[in-house]
């Protein structure tokens, strides 16, 4: 996936178009294939817990990166939904703030969030939300966090922020709202053995 982000940065450097650098064109993620994944429909298939790609960044401050990264989030659930997968855990959002104001991107999180729901019609998905602070970031294999580009949010560091022990139960708090309370919506706890979709981290 970082492979297909540089090539479209390139594309925009290279053009004239200086609007086009601001709100880059997202490119349209291909569907999973049967070479790139095991999963298929089955009699056992409902009985597992599929983990979605944990290097995705839906609260991004780089609308490039959020857009692809909800793009992969909507693939990932339609397989899921149409494999039979009935449990899905989402990776909770990596920060709560990718703009002017505070909680953007959490907003912007939990709209990605809601158009889940709509696309998985029956899928029960649960978010993994920490009980209170921020996960540490650590990389991993096709991660676009270090690639997004500066717009100059306003970010707090782990040197100047203090802990909120409240803070993600109000970022829970704000995400089921604008979820309009969906009963098939809940926080999860990360499974031992999970099913991981392997197609976009390599591109």
């Amino acid at each position: 996936m970082p492979l297909l982000y540089l090539s479209e940065l390139s594309l925009l450097e290279n053009s004239d178009d200086t609007s086009a650098r601001t709100i880059p064109p997202a490119p349209i993620i291909p569907p999973l294939n049967p070479v790139d994944t095991p999963l298929t429909p089955g009699d056992t298939v409902s009985q597992i817990i599929g983990y979605s790609s944990p290097w995705i960044d839906l609260c991004s401050p780089d609308p490039l990166i959020a857009n692809i990264s909800r793009q992969v989030l909507n693939i990932e659930i339609a397989y899921a939904s149409f494999c039979g997968i009935g449990n899905i855990i989402l990776p909770g959002p990596r920060s709560y703030s990718s703009g002017s104001v505070e909680n953007d991107g959490l907003v912007q999180y939990a709209r990605a969030i809601q158009e889940a729901l709509t696309i998985g019609s029956y899928i029960q998905i649960a978010i993994h939300i920490p009980m209170y602070g921020d996960d540490e970031f650590k990389e991993m294999m096709g991660d676009l966090r270090p690639f997004a580009r500066d717009f100059n949010s306003p970010r707090k560091t782990k040197e100047n922020k203090e802990v909120d022990l409240f803070e993600t139960w109000d970022a829970w708090n704000l995400i089921r709202s604008v979820c309009k309370y969906n009963s098939r919506l809940s926080v999860g706890k990360k499974p031992i053995q999970s099913f991981q979709f392997p197609h976009f981290a390599d591109m």
